[in-house]
């Protein structure tokens, strides 16, 4: 056990000392039977001690302490294009807001990893290498926007390629390291292209999942404040809807699951569990790995209870 106290110890036994002697002059200068005198002080004296213990913070080390997903890599490639505004997501939701609340469950399970962030929509982008800074990843998340209607260059699947490859193998050049793939899309390609293989990068994944959102009848996507994208061939709203065909094809690639996510983040509590099963390290007593428990509750209890038998004799004295 070790103390871990809230204010300089020296501090805290001044008070309790200028205390127990304020105490013990009043009481004794009071009118008070002699026995009254000795039972006050010794009422007080424990409420005072039971203080100090508890400013004192004592804790007992648990120094076998066990770190999990300390050793991953987790890569978030998320498809922010237009179509990720389409509002099919788990009823008139976008498909964005339910990717982003996937993306914090993840973070939220996966703590201790390291985290990067690759978005696409006219072009790839690294937002983020791999980084611990979970506050970073978590703002940087938060600010991504819909693009504007006049910007969307139509939707490819292909633009993440090279940026995938340049984080996945790097991550994989570091020692007992495991990386994590999570591919974030809808699976809309309007630009004209074909999807292009990712098996490529497959050696460079350890495990991991494609999600996608939408649904076959599709979601319209807001355009501004004022109405919805417009569609020039249709003349009507645009929709977009998912296509999970290409989706499948690029987990296929990766060697990884894919799942719709329009239900919640469900389909995939088996994959996190089995990452954070497979990924767990022990540090077996190495010096910065104590881990404190407070055990100040042990004198707070009683504490308490001498609190309500105090008010419980001031009652009954003013009633005398």
């Amino acid at each position: 056990m070790r103390i871990l106290p809230i204010i300089p110890i020296f501090s805290l036994l001044a008070i309790f000392v200028i205390l127990m002697t304020a105490t013990v002059i009043i009481i004794c200068r009071n009118q008070l039977k002699l026995k009254e005198k000795i039972f006050s002080i010794a009422r007080l004296s424990i409420i005072y001690i039971l203080v100090l213990c508890i400013g004192l913070r004592p804790v007992t080390v648990d120094d076998n302490v066990e770190f999990a997903t300390k050793n991953l890599d987790v890569l978030f490639v998320v498809d922010t294009t237009l179509s990720m505004w389409a509002e099919d997501y788990s009823g008139k939701n976008t498909r964005m807001s339910g990717a982003l609340k996937d993306v914090q469950y993840i973070i939220d399970e996966l703590a201790g990893s390291n985290f990067a962030i690759v978005t696409f929509d006219n072009k790839s982008k690294v937002v983020s290498p791999f980084t611990q800074d979970v506050r970073y990843i978590e703002d940087l998340m938060a600010t991504i926007t819909q693009i504007d209607s006049y910007d969307a260059a139509g939707s490819s699947l292909n633009l993440p390629y090279y940026d995938m490859r340049s984080l996945l193998s790097s991550s994989r050049k570091k020692e007992n390291r495991k990386t994590v793939v999570f591919y974030i899309s809808d699976g809309e390609i309007t630009n004209g292209e074909e999807l292009q293989s990712y098996a490529e990068l497959a050696e460079f994944v350890d495990t991991g999942a494609v999600l996608g959102y939408g649904t076959e009848k599709g979601g319209k996507m807001k355009d501004g404040s004022w109405g919805y994208v417009y569609d020039s061939s249709t003349h009507k709203d645009a929709v977009s809807v998912i296509d999970e065909a290409n989706l499948q094809q690029v987990a296929t690639d990766l060697n990884i699951s894919y799942f719709n996510m329009n239900s919640g983040h469900g389909p995939i509590k088996g994959i996190i569990e089995e990452v954070k099963n497979q990924c767990k390290t022990v540090m077996d007593k190495e010096t910065g790995a104590e881990r404190y428990i407070d055990i100040y509750y042990y004198f707070a209890i009683p504490l308490a209870l001498m609190m309500l038998l105090e008010l419980y004799i001031i009652i009954r004295k003013g009633r005398l």
